[in-house]
């Protein structure tokens, strides 16, 4: 599994950046969240060598998502077009999947919904875990089934869990092999932490101070 950090916030994306996570994918929420201009921030972004950088697109037909997805192009011609799951983002995403341009569903929360997603072609799918246990149901499993579905029948989308909201379920996708975790920031932070990796370093600095002023 690989992390894609989840954010717009530029100051952790850019503290994320050094640490090894080289992708960045964020929503509407989150630039607003920020006070950011998403075509400055995509345009930004589009400069560094990433290896995932998606560009969510949005509207009520398929017109204005094409219009959208023509400015993303523009600015990034190898930028992961990031559609909400609906009837006419499945219509966008089959239309962009012939063209060869890289698309992303989200806001996936069934199998079903997985399915046709992948029948359209998409290249990602952003389960959500998190928000669908807050509605009764295991996101865990859910997303466990959906990405050992994937693999059992050979199919090239790749899995990107999304609303990551504890260790416990970061841990659990990490041991089933999803492809990747849209991680927010202060999630990936805690992640890093133990205690034992704290007291193990006082007293190896500890020890080396003593072995060096010897």
């Amino acid at each position: 599994m690989k992390y894609i950090i989840d954010s717009g916030n530029r100051a952790h994306i850019e503290q994320v950046l050094t640490m090894g996570i080289n992708g960045i994918t964020a929503n509407p929420s989150m630039y607003k969240n920020n006070n950011e201009s998403f075509y400055k921030f995509i345009e930004d972004y589009s400069e560094k060598e990433l290896t995932f950088l998606s560009g969510e697109v949005m509207g009520n037909t398929l017109e204005e998502l094409l219009d959208e997805v023509d400015r993303l192009i523009r600015i990034n011609k190898n930028i992961v077009i990031k559609i909400n799951f609906s009837e006419v983002g499945l219509k966008l995403c089959s239309q962009l999947s012939e063209q060869g341009i890289k698309t992303a569903l989200t806001l996936v929360f069934t199998i079903p919904q997985a399915i046709a997603a992948i029948q359209a072609g998409a290249d990602y799918l952003f389960p959500f875990i998190g928000r669908n246990e807050e509605h009764g149901n295991d996101g865990l499993s859910f997303i466990i089934s959906l990405q050992n579905l994937i693999r059992q029948k050979g199919y090239s989308t790749k899995v990107i869990a999304a609303s990551i909201k504890n260790i416990y379920q970061l841990e659990q996708i990490a041991k089933a092999g999803i492809d990747y975790a849209a991680v927010p920031y202060d999630l990936y932070m805690k992640s890093l932490y133990h205690p034992l990796t704290e007291s193990g370093k006082i007293a190896f600095e500890e020890d080396w101070n003593a072995l060096i002023s010897k």
